[in-house]
């Protein structure tokens, strides 16, 4: 069934198997390169294993150019640093070279990372072309990013998936009371962004 057809309080009662599915079912790098890498921000934990991720992208050839995109400032080591600058940071100390960089230092969300990473790239080229983006972000984050992307990327731009996996077992990542309850906060997230017409409609198992 489409997401739209469904109440928030049969969401509700979806199974822990089920919410994970629907987030992370069926999402997996398809191995292509692409034009640009957009990397999103988050917790310096997090983020640090995204720029990992997105450092071996870049070093294995499939994109030449990344952006870092995160505005939200975090404590890290006794002082503030935004996501984009920490993202950096990490992506230069594993091999990407400092012009290969765009930074993103005014997105608070995901769907201002797609915005603010499009005029970034805008800014360094207006003439370069984008057919295609990676967007590199932690499996758990990845359905709905993508789904932002394709509403507020340029139409024409194929977007594709380079998930970070998790750095435990699925079940024990589930184990985590603040995981489930983010899980199931991104679905809900999901259901509003359709019932509002921001992104596409999508199908549920339930």
């Amino acid at each position: 069934m489409k997401l739209s057809s469904v109440t928030k309080d049969r969401l509700l009662t979806m199974s822990l198997e089920q919410k994970w599915n629907f987030n992370c079912g069926g999402i997996h790098d398809d191995g292509e390169s692409a034009d640009v890498a957009l990397l999103l921000g988050t917790n310096p934990e997090l983020a640090i294993e995204r720029a990992k991720a997105a450092a071996q992208l870049y070093l294995s050839g499939r994109v030449p150019m990344i952006v870092a995109s995160g505005g939200v400032k975090w404590d890290y080591h006794g002082e503030k640093i935004s996501e984009a600058d920490l993202m950096a940071q990490i992506l230069q100390e594993n091999g990407v070279p400092t012009d290969a960089i765009l930074l993103d230092n005014e997105a608070r969300t995901t769907q201002e990372n797609m915005i603010c990473s499009a005029l970034q790239i805008n800014r360094k080229n207006k003439f370069y072309t984008v057919d295609k983006v990676i967007i590199v972000t932690s499996l758990t984050h990845m359905k709905r990013s993508l789904a932002l992307a394709k509403a507020f990327l340029p139409r024409k731009v194929i977007v594709s998936a380079y998930p970070v996996p998790l750095s435990q077992s699925k079940e024990d990542w589930l184990k985590s009371e603040e995981n489930v309850k983010n899980l199931t906060a991104s679905i809900r997230l999901l259901k509003e962004l359709v019932d509002h017409r921001v992104i596409e409609d999508m199908d549920i198992d339930l």
